[in-house]
C-alpha cells in the first residue's frame, strides 16, 4: 500500500540505495516503472507491505516501510534486494556497493570511492563540515536526523585523524 514516507512513524524501516552515479530522466523513468509496481505488490504474511519510496539528490533511492500493526517477514526485505538487483543490471548502475561515499561540493553531490575519501581530505577537497550522507541508517528517525550530517558529526569523522 503506497502512502506518503513523510507521514510514517519515527520507527519505520528505511533502506538507502546510492548509484554509483548520477540518476538520468531516464533512469527514474525505469526506476519508477521497477519500484511503483513492486510497492503495489510487495507483501508480508500476506498482507500488501505499507511502503513508499524517494529519489534524492539524482542518487539515493530510498525505501520506507511502516511496521505499524504489522512487521516484516523474514522474506520482503529479499523481495527488495531482488528489485534493487534488477535495477542495477537494467541501468547499469551499482546500487548496493557500500564502497561508494557521497558528498555535497558546492550544492552538487560528489561520488567518490572510500578509499579516495582520505586523499580529498589531504587535498583540502572535503574538510569536517563538508556534508556526507550515512546510508546506513535504518529508521526513519535516523534517516531524518543523522543520513545528511558534517562530515565531523558522521562515522566518517575517523578519516579526519
Amino acid at each position: 500500500m503506497r502512502t506518503s514516507y513523510t507521514s510514517f512513524p519515527s520507527n519505520s524501516k528505511v533502506w538507502v540505495f546510492q548509484s554509483s552515479r548520477l540518476l538520468t530522466e531516464s533512469d527514474f523513468e525505469t526506476i519508477k516503472k521497477y519500484t511503483d509496481t513492486f510497492l503495489e505488490n510487495w507483501d508480508s504474511h500476506g498482507k500488501i507491505v505499507k511502503s513508499d519510496y524517494t529519489i534524492l539528490h539524482n542518487l539515493f533511492l530510498v525505501f520506507f516501510v511502516d511496521e505499524e500493526g504489522d512487521r516484516l517477514c523474514g522474506s520482503a526485505p529479499g523481495k527488495l534486494i531482488r528489485v534493487i538487483k534488477e535495477l542495477e543490471q537494467d541501468l547499469q548502475i551499482e546500487l548496493m556497493n557500500r564502497m561508494n561515499l557521497a558528498y555535497l561540493n558546492n550544492g552538487q553531490t560528489q561520488v567518490v570511492q572510500m578509499n579516495d575519501f582520505t586523499k580529498l581530505i589531504q587535498d583540502g577537497k572535503v574538510d569536517a563540515s563538508t556534508t556526507v550522507f550515512d546510508n546506513t541508517v535504518s529508521t526513519k528517525e535516523l534517516f531524518d536526523t543523522k543520513w545528511q550530517s558534517a562530515l565531523k558529526d558522521s562515522w566518517l569523522n575517523r578519516f579526519l585523524k
